[in-house]
């Protein structure tokens, strides 16, 4: 089994002029998949060979400076983008043909040559060019030790960029432990281990970037301004940012440990049915506040690193994760960061609820006859500090 990781390098073309001559292939391309696409939503024709057949020769008659493996290029791009839409059953809901807006080029052997010397060789609308690349540590070696899939060549801020993707073989998997992993709103991230990771000034941010865009959307209500659709799609992409540089971090975190089974919690209908309302008050202040964690696209981002480490991301009903102990006492109550146990202790609760989400996937794979061991450590007896505050796990980690 193989993974593609894509990585992107820039480009440097030596000249102006085979500086224009990319860009102005790359326009050739971009007029041809436009010109391809509107047959293809007028006929509703998805076949590759007749797509083919139809419009080679008349793309060579209208397009007279556009090399052929570009246009072949385009169309094999437009069938594919139709082919999804078509798999999606959106086709019929088309009111229009789909475009290409942004210079992008999918490249194959006969358009792209890497040479040495950090150099790559492009057929252009005039000539083949020679181009610079700017390779760092970590593209390097991934190029030296692994397959190289056809990139992608496209044009942003008035640079070239090429999107390079590497087949990198898949360890396998062999269970060891399971490592329990809860997930919650002030503190990012519990595990079994013991380890918690707080980032405040990530919440803080999220909130001043949420409001600035309500602040936004309700002037938009009020006048159609395009500075305001402007600076609002801008926000929404500085989130997006965040949120993914905070994921990466959050799986590093977890994939030190030595267990090969990462269990978190299936948290994908929470944000739909009301909140949860089992577990959140229907307010708009809890509304704010779940908004604020990421949980899909931290699942998504643990699950293809742990796959490139030979480990396994897995997810479990959170019923109840909260409310029992885990040492399998009768329930006790939860208050806070506290878990009141029916013995008279007092464990962190986060702590306590990531341990029983491992115990969870345990007790599942024992049904099925296969042990493993859950990895975690005790939580502290019930002692609370001069503050009475409960003392927190044993290893705290601030992003």
């Amino acid at each position: 089994m193989k993974s593609v990781i894509t990585y992107n390098i820039r480009i440097f073309p030596k000249v102006k002029e085979e500086f224009q001559l990319l860009y102005d292939t790359m326009l050739e391309h971009q007029k041809v998949w436009n010109h391809v696409s509107h047959y293809t939503f007028k006929t509703k024709n998805i076949n590759k060979k007749l797509i083919h057949d139809d419009n080679y020769h008349e793309c060579r008659k209208l397009f007279p400076n556009c090399p052929s493996q570009v246009i072949i290029r385009a169309k094999d791009s437009v069938y594919s983008t139709y082919k999804t839409i078509k798999s999606n059953k959106q086709l019929s809901k088309m009111d229009k043909p789909a475009e290409q807006h942004n210079l992008s080029m999918r490249l194959d052997k006969r358009i792209y040559t890497f040479l040495d010397n950090n150099q790559i060789k492009l057929t252009t609308t005039g000539k083949r060019i020679i181009c610079d690349l700017e390779p760092y540590e970590k593209f390097n070696t991934l190029f030296k030790t692994y397959a190289v899939c056809d990139p992608l060549i496209f044009f942003k801020n008035n640079q070239f960029w090429l999107a390079v993707s590497f087949e990198i073989p898949t360890p396998t998997h062999i269970d060891n432990s399971y490592l329990g992993v809860d997930i919650g709103l002030r503190r990012l991230i519990t595990t079994s281990e013991g380890i918690a990771i707080d980032d405040k000034q990530f919440l803080k941010d999220k909130r001043k970037l949420r409001y600035q865009k309500r602040m936004l959307n309700s002037k938009m209500k009020i006048t159609d301004s395009s500075s305001a659709k402007k600076k609002l799609k801008k926000l929404k992409r500085k989130e997006r940012n965040k949120n993914k540089n905070l994921c990466h971090h959050l799986s590093n975190k977890i994939l030190e440990t030595n267990a090969n089974t990462i269990i978190l919690e299936d948290l994908s209908s929470l944000k739909k049915n009301k909140l949860g309302k089992k577990n959140f008050k229907s307010s708009k202040s809890s509304k704010n506040r779940l908004s604020q964690m990421p949980f899909y696209m931290l699942l998504e981002t643990l699950s293809y690193k742990a796959l490139l480490k030979g480990k396994k991301v897995v997810t479990v009903n959170p019923y109840n994760t909260s409310q029992d102990d885990h040492r399998g006492l009768e329930k006790g109550i939860r208050k806070g960061c506290r878990y009141y146990a029916s013995d008279g202790k007092v464990l962190d609760a986060d702590w306590n609820a990531a341990i029983n989400i491992a115990k969870r996937y345990s007790q599942k794979k024992e049904a099925m006859s296969i042990k493993h061991p859950v990895s975690f450590s005790e939580p502290l007896d019930g002692k609370l500090n001069l503050l009475g505050r409960l003392y927190q796990p044993t290893n705290r980690v601030y992003l």
